[in-house]
C-alpha cells in the first residue's frame, strides 16, 4: 500500500498500476474468505470488479469509478471483519492475530479514503481544500494522516459528511489500537492462565 500508491496516477501507466494493485489486493484475501463458497466469491470478488476495473480504465466515467469505490469498500469491510473474528478467536495470541489486526487498522484507512473520494465524486472539488489532484493516492495521504492523528492541515474538508468521516476516522485511530492491545493482552493472560 505505501509503495504502490505514490505511484498511482491518472494516465494509462497509473490505471494498469491501479488495476494491478487492485487485483493483488483482492485475490490476497481470498485465502480468508469462507472455503463453501470459494468459487462464487472468487468470481464475485475478483473477476467482477478486474472487469469493472478494465471497463473505468478504458471509459473513465465517474459512475464506473464511484462502483468501484463501493465495491471494493464492501470487500474490505467484509475482509476486515473476518479477520478480526479470527483475530478475536480462542486461544493463544500469535503473531499472525497481532499481524491481522494490524491489517484490519490499515484497512479502516483505506475504506475511508475510499469513502472521501466517493464524497469528492458526488460533491465535486469544493468538498476538500488542498487537494491538488484529486486522485485516490490524495485521499489515501488524507485518511492515513487522519487516522494517525498527525494531521498536517495541508487538505482539509469542508463538505459536512467529509468533516463528520474524518473526525470518526480520528476516533477510530486513537480508540482501535488502544482497545486492541488491551483486549489481545487480556485474551492471552486468560489463556496463559486457564493451562
Amino acid at each position: 500500500m505505501f509503495v504502490v500508491i505514490p505511484f498511482l496516477d491518472e494516465g494509462f501507466l497509473g490505471r494498469l498500476l491501479f488495476i494491478i494493485f487492485y487485483f493483488l489486493f483482492l485475490s490476497s484475501g481470498i485465502n480468508f474468505l469462507n472455503k463453501k463458497y470459494k468459487t462464487g466469491i472468487i468470481l464475485l470478488f475478483i473477476v467482477a470488479p478486474f472487469g469493472i476495473l478494465i471497463l473505468d480504465i478504458f471509459f473513465n466515467l465517474d459512475w464506473l469509478t464511484l462502483l468501484v469505490d463501493l465495491f471494493i469498500i464492501f470487500y474490505c469491510v467484509w475482509l476486515g471483519s473476518i479477520i478480526l473474528a479470527r483475530t478475536f478467536s480462542k486461544g493463544h495470541i500469535t503473531s499472525n492475530r497481532v499481524l491481522g489486526a494490524i491489517i484490519v487498522y490499515l484497512l479502516s484507512g483505506f475504506v475511508f479514503a475510499l469513502i472521501y473520494h466517493i464524497i469528492y465524486l458526488l460533491s465535486g472539488h469544493a468538498a476538500f481544500n488542498g487537494l491538488i489532484t484529486f486522485q485516490r493516492t490524495e485521499f489515501m495521504y488524507f485518511s492515513i494522516t487522519t487516522l494517525t492523528t498527525l494531521g498536517y492541515g495541508d487538505v482539509t474538508p469542508v463538505n459536512v459528511f467529509a468533516r463528520s468521516l474524518s473526525n470518526l476516522e480520528a476516533l477510530n485511530g486513537q480508540l482501535y489500537p488502544a482497545i486492541l492491545i488491551a483486549r489481545l493482552v487480556s485474551m492471552e493472560f486468560a489463556t496463559t492462565r486457564n493451562n
